[in-house]
């Protein structure tokens, strides 16, 4: 259950990602390379909420930490399929 928590984090990957992506359309290419920074520190912002919010109602901690990395795993190749696709299709 605890593994299933953590990949749960997922959810929260895939609509701070599809955010992300509504907020860099509107931002000017001179600062394209922001949205990079801006993905970096919300990562690191929804994890640590995340981890430190559930850490205390999970039974085995190993298991949710290799559930929320397998969900950054997850939420990563998923990105950069998108963004491949995105580059090729331009």
């Amino acid at each position: 259950m605890s593994f299933i928590l953590g990949f749960s984090f997922i959810i929260f990957l895939a609509v701070f990602t599809v955010l992300l992506l509504l907020i860099s359309k509107r931002l000017p290419a001179e600062v394209a390379l922001s949205s990079v920074a801006l993905l970096i520190l919300g990562d690191l912002i929804l994890v640590g909420l995340w981890y430190f919010g559930l850490v205390e109602i999970v039974e085995v901690e190993k298991h949710f930490k290799l559930g929320i990395a397998a969900a950054f795993c997850t939420a990563s190749m998923g990105r950069s399929i998108y963004f491949i696709l995105k580059s090729n299709s331009l």
